[in-house]
């Protein structure tokens, strides 16, 4: 006894030690009676070297799908080949409304269960995390004792955090426009999780046919965004990259981060800031973290915003019940429990939806104030992206553009 007292005056735990141990115990609780409990415990005890523990990833979010109850049906090969049909319709009109061209596109739809989707972003995940692995390891064996709990507690908390994202996507992601990362030469990809689709066209009595052909309308565009730009793959890629590689783990380990951390959310008073978002994989603020941010979000909001446009003015066109629809959706998004939006705005959604929104609004701006041909002048290259300045004030963004290029 008396030595293990002087090992603890010693060696006092760190703030993120006792966290864990906080953690530990609430799993060790739920974890003989859900599988979530046992796939949290799993992460925060696991000893391997890289900075997420992928096997536990895919069983959190897997036990978080199984939480909701729900045994859907596979699809059938019927409604698989309707979509292919409808992923035709949809590029035709896209391309007849904005101009851009039809090369390079995905050629079918992809009609996933909603663990194929889980496995198929997994792929996407490690491909952004793993080339940071060995300088995370390397951080964590400088650390010392102190790093061993840092390695366990943030190395099990994005484990854990990442799991829990994927499988809250995997139930609600209609639609999803994959740039295939890990394979570029494979070409985009072209997601539905048909699953979800039938929940909320149930839930919402939409027209089942009309509902499916606007969701592929919307993720047709994104795919037409990224065949109009070559240069935005890699760029997204790199930001991304380089924003998860600035991130300063060893000062993470610091009994004082939290401490910090409220400070940086106090002098960070614009909403539209992207570390707003919240979560433990942007908790760390940075001058040079921010910028890459603001980058990455600005990018987005076009991406969103172009696409959204594009369905509003196709989608009018194509489909009958088109403002019924667009109406329905955004009351369900406005009438989302409290709970519902606080776990979004943890987990980053509240700025997707803030991404479509500000995106709109300039994309609707150009446009009005221009012509679609105007506005494709952002799939350019990265120089004629907006920044966030300019996608809250459109003009500045035109008068740019209108500026004589020099060389």
């Amino acid at each position: 006894m008396p030595d293990q007292t002087s090992d603890k005056k010693d060696h006092p735990p760190t703030l993120l030690e006792v966290l864990f141990n906080a953690i530990d115990t609430v799993a060790r609780r739920v974890s003989d009676v859900m599988p979530l409990g046992r796939g949290i415990r799993d992460a925060m005890s696991s000893h391997h070297t890289g900075i997420i523990d992928w096997t536990s990833v895919r069983q959190i979010a897997i036990a978080t799908l199984e939480m909701s109850g729900d045994k859907p049906a596979p699809a059938s090969q019927k409604l698989v080949d309707q979509y292919q049909v409808m992923l035709r319709a949809a590029n035709r009109e896209v391309a007849k409304e904005t101009g851009l061209k039809e090369q390079g596109l995905p050629e079918r739809v992809d009609v996933f269960s909603q663990p194929d989707w889980v496995d198929a972003n997994i792929v996407t995940f490690r491909f952004l995390f793993d080339p940071i692995s060995d300088k995370y390891a390397a951080v964590m064996s400088e650390a010392g004792r102190d790093g061993h709990g840092m390695n366990r507690f943030a190395s099990g908390m994005l484990t854990v955090q990442v799991g829990v994202i994927i499988g809250y996507l995997a139930r609600n992601v209609l639609g999803q426009f994959d740039l295939s990362l890990p394979e570029p030469h494979a070409g985009g990809k072209l997601y539905i999780v048909e699953p979800n689709v039938k929940r909320i066209e149930q839930q919402m009595g939409m027209d089942p046919t009309e509902f499916r052909q606007w969701i592929v309308l919307h993720e047709a565009t994104h795919s037409f965004e990224f065949s109009a730009s070559p240069w935005l793959r890699g760029y997204l890629v790199d930001s991304m990259r380089e924003y998860l590689a600035s991130i300063d783990w060893r000062g993470m380990s610091s009994p004082d981060f939290f401490k910090k951390m409220r400070q940086q959310q106090k002098q960070q008073p614009d909403e539209d800031d992207a570390l707003k978002a919240g979560g433990l994989i942007s908790i760390v603020s940075t001058p040079v973290q921010r910028r890459i941010l603001a980058k990455i979000q600005a990018t987005m909001s076009v991406l969103e915003g172009f696409s959204n446009h594009v369905m509003d003015m196709t989608g009018s066109r194509l489909l009958e019940t088109y403002p019924e629809m667009k109406e329905r959706f955004d009351r369900r998004r406005d009438n989302k429990s409290a709970a519902e939006k606080l776990f979004q705005r943890l987990i980053g959604l509240n700025l997707k939806m803030d991404q479509y929104r500000i995106g709109q609004q300039f994309v609707d701006f150009v446009v009005a104030h221009e012509d679609i041909q105007f506005m494709n002048k952002v799939w350019e290259s990265p120089t004629t992206m907006p920044t966030m300045e300019e996608l809250r004030q459109p003009e500045l963004w035109i008068a740019r553009i209108k500026l004589p290029r020099i060389g």
